[in-house]
């Protein structure tokens, strides 16, 4: 590679690291919204919780032309009388996903910047990372076992049982497979510290 061609790849990889930084930004403003408007969604009906929640698959006619048969597996629910444990544990699964996000987003950052720094190989961008595969497994587990556990006292308060657990897990299959992936990328990371480190000894 050319003095030219690795100048050129220095500039794409500042710009793709900048962008990362952007994105990260933006991630942590889109959350924090997100999970502020769900939590005010759930209290939006006077002496009632409001919460998307899987039902089962049920027929519906939907609001298309003149109607069209259609299928259900999810809604939202609005449910008086719902005790205050479930309550609770409504408003920690939406804290509960949106800090592992932020937590995510941030640390994603802070690696960003200390590669542009120049800083690869290194303890704390190894631990950072872990840190960032941890917290979107917090994420996706924390959010879908609180939810499991509040849309139990809403439908118990509705006079029904709750069985749509495995339709929490799936949708947090996505969080899952980035963390693992991040786990992955850690590593190379901790491969790279160790030689760097024994490199540095032989010198």
């Amino acid at each position: 590679m050319g003095m030219k061609d690795a100048r050129a790849q220095a500039r794409r990889d500042r710009e793709d690291l900048l962008t990362g930084i952007g994105v990260g930004a933006l991630a942590v403003g889109y959350v924090l919204y997100r999970g502020i408007g769900n939590i005010a969604e759930m209290f939006s009906n006077p002496g009632a919780v409001t919460v998307r929640a899987p039902l089962p698959d049920q027929q519906i006619t939907a609001s298309i032309g003149d109607g069209a048969p259609a299928i259900v597996s999810s809604g939202t629910v609005i449910a008086p009388g719902v005790s205050v444990v479930a309550i609770v544990f409504l408003v920690m699964a939406t804290v509960a996903g949106m800090l592992g996000l932020i937590l995510a987003a941030v640390t994603g950052v802070i690696v960003c910047r200390r590669l542009l720094q120049g800083i690869v190989f290194d303890v704390v961008n190894t631990r950072l990372l872990f840190t960032l595969s941890i917290a979107l497994l917090v994420a996706g587990l924390g959010e879908a076992f609180f939810r499991n556990m509040g849309l139990n006292g809403v439908f118990a308060a509705l006079g029904g049982d709750f069985d749509g657990s495995p339709g929490l897990i799936l949708e947090a299959v996505p969080l899952f497979i980035a963390a693992i992936a991040v786990g992955v990328v850690v590593i190379p990371f901790r491969r790279g510290t160790a030689l760097q480190r024994d490199t540095e000894g032989l010198v």
